[in-house]
């Protein structure tokens, strides 16, 4: 059974290596070769130890655990724009249970703890133009592409990204 919790620092090695490896298998061809096949877990492990050790009062992450293995995450920032609301940071799901519901739940799950914050506003996030499955997920459940930015990636590529919301939290809860 899947269960879900806020994270823990005990929670920042899977956090991290599953933010790195979603990041090798989905953003090939969109990040640099270089940076997918030899900078990131490190980079990612420095990300997450900074989040974790040094959280911003808005911040939020919560894991979804069956036993003690990760099989998801999703880090939020509570009303962190002052149009378009609470930021979905992050979102990642293990390989083996993508398809099963656990991003919508995880996202759920989320959305509920910024209603209890700032239950007027919406919900935003980026996404990478070239991450197509992960636009179908979020246009499913009701969201919108506001707008087309360009994101600068860690390997120092430029890249084009989305912005996604939805107009309230309401939408979500």
């Amino acid at each position: 059974m899947i269960n879900l919790r806020m994270a823990t620092q005990n929670d920042i090695s899977q956090i991290s290596r599953l933010h790195a490896k979603n990041w090798q298998d989905i953003y090939r061809g969109m990040l640099s070769d270089k940076y997918l096949d030899n900078d990131i877990f490190e980079d990612r492990q420095a990300v997450w130890l900074q989040r974790f050790e040094t959280p911003e009062n808005h911040q939020r992450i919560l894991v979804a655990c069956e036993n003690n293995t990760l099989c998801g995450f999703i880090c939020i920032y509570i009303n962190n724009h002052d149009k378009w609301g609470t930021l979905i940071e992050n979102l990642h799901i293990c390989e083996y249970y993508k398809g099963q519901g656990l991003g919508k739940k995880l996202l759920t799950a989320a959305t509920q703890i910024a209603y209890q914050h700032a239950p007027d506003n919406g919900l935003y996030l980026e996404v990478l133009a070239g991450n197509v499955d992960a636009q179908k997920f979020y246009q499913k459940l009701g969201a919108f592409n506001e707008k087309t930015q360009t994101w600068q990636a860690p390997d120092g590529s430029h890249v084009q990204e989305f912005v996604y919301r939805w107009e309230t939290i309401k939408e979500m809860c």
